[in-house]
């Protein structure tokens, strides 16, 4: 279990925190390149507890700023986006991408007031259709933005799931997909010979895992043990500080989620899949789309909200669509989707779960890796200034998980690796049915 003080350490992210810091060594997703067209309304965007705005100018740059103007604090929100920068409306001071004020209409035409004043600004960046953020120190000569592999695909073999608000703190949400265990319990089904669509089954709940530290986080396969004698094997990998990337399914798509901390208390949760070789079904996506991958509509535009259309309407005040009777008779839950099961746990825990009660077991040594690996992260950041793990190597993070199964005594590591570093494209080993999640 963590001390209270570390739970805090892990949980808190706002400016000036040491988790915070660690956060911004790193390019943070934070919008998809359609929400932004140019000239277009500003957006409310709240990341590591910053409020602030996203724009697109008149030639396509992307602007990141802070929320308020630099005159008398008026929101930039109700700001005019024309002729390549914002202007407030309240006494018409322009900005342009960078922060630097361009016009100040209420001042002497010789004034040189305007060229004194730089709003903040972070860079933005754009990669396979989403647009990441930079909140780092280094504004002048940012790292370079990660390899991930389903940045660096065409348009048509990557699916985006979903984005999405959700209520509690980021390292909450994420460790969930550090939990194997859970799986053939919170996502499964009652009786083995039912259907797969009432959930995932497997005889062997208690998985034993074996981690491995990599240059950009932790890797760790999760074994249980088939009736024949063979192992199956699921693999995870958490790419620091907020990717995790879980099973491929059979067919070999690969999807990841991604667990960016908007501030202590709201997570931007976001699914992506992808296959190296062949184009998705359904690959576009908008935040009206009616089903989104398990998590179901969104709420009309919360207005006057940070990331107004990413609002889950079924929620905890829903208590998650919950079904009792379904519960009984068909699937652990009663909760529709493995996505909401998630989001039901993770969340009521509350915003921040006291670390300091709870009492974890052998098959939670993931976690405590994790959380292990992370503080001592934010330590040496902060007391040598040493980076975190792959903030200054990008070609680190192309990598992959899967599910299989394999004759006892092989070694996981080396049977997969070439899978798991995305140097082949076929994963040449025999796939239990309930590979994919």
């Amino acid at each position: 279990m963590l001390s209270k003080e570390e739970n805090e350490l892990l949980t808190r992210v706002g400016p000036g925190t040491m988790m915070g810091d660690v956060m911004r060594q790193y390019w943070l997703p934070f919008l998809y390149s359609w929400e932004i067209p140019a000239d277009g309304p500003p957006l409310r965007v709240r990341l590591l507890g910053e409020d602030l705005l996203a724009f697109r100018d008149s030639a396509g740059a992307i602007g990141l700023l802070a929320e308020r103007c630099a005159h008398r604090g008026a929101a930039l929100f109700f700001g005019r986006n024309e002729e390549c920068g914002l202007r407030c409306v309240y006494h018409g001071w322009k900005y342009d991408t960078q922060g630097r004020c361009i016009d100040m209409p209420n001042e002497p035409a010789e004034s040189s007031f305007k060229e004194r004043i730089l709003l903040q600004a972070y860079q933005a960046r754009e990669r396979g259709g989403v647009v990441f953020a930079y909140l780092g120190p280094k504004q002048s000569d940012p790292p370079a933005l990660p390899d991930l592999e389903w940045t660096l695909l065409p348009e048509a073999q990557v699916h985006h799931g979903y984005k999405a608000v959700l209520e509690c703190n980021w390292m909450q949400s994420l460790e969930g997909d550090l939990d194997s265990a859970h799986l053939f319990i919170l996502h499964g089904r009652l009786r083995a010979d039912d259907q797969g669509a009432m959930g995932v089954w497997h005889p062997d709940r208690s998985p034993r895992l074996e981690i491995q530290e990599t240059g950009y986080g932790l890797m760790y396969g999760a074994r249980r043990d088939e009736p024949d004698g063979r192992v199956y094997w699921r693999t995870s990998q958490y790419l620091f500080p907020v990717h995790t990337i879980f099973p491929a399914s059979p067919d070999g798509t690969v999807p990841c989620h991604i667990w960016v901390p908007i501030d202590d208390e709201h997570t931007l949760a976001w699914d992506v899949r992808w296959h190296p070789t062949r184009e998705m079904p359904n690959h576009q996506m908008t935040h009206l789309s009616p089903e989104l991958a398990g998590m179901g509509p969104m709420k009309p535009e919360q207005k006057g909200r940070f990331f107004a259309d990413w609002w889950p309407e079924i929620d905890q005040w829903s208590d998650f669509a919950i079904d009792r009777e379904i519960q009984r008779t068909q699937t652990y839950t009663g909760i529709p989707t493995i996505r909401l099961q998630d989001a039901a746990v993770t969340t009521s825990m509350g915003a921040i779960f006291d670390r300091s009660q709870e009492r974890l077991g052998t098959t939670d040594a993931m976690i405590v890796r994790s959380r292990q690996r992370l503080l001592q992260a934010a330590r040496e950041l902060r007391e040598s200034s040493i980076p975190p793990p792959g903030a200054d190597r990008p070609e680190l993070f192309r990598v992959r998980s899967c599910s299989a199964v394999l004759p006892a005594g092989v070694d996981w590591r080396v049977a997969l690796d070439d899978w798991h570093r995305a140097r082949t494209n076929e994963l040449m080993v025999e796939q239990t049915a309930e590979a994919g999640r």
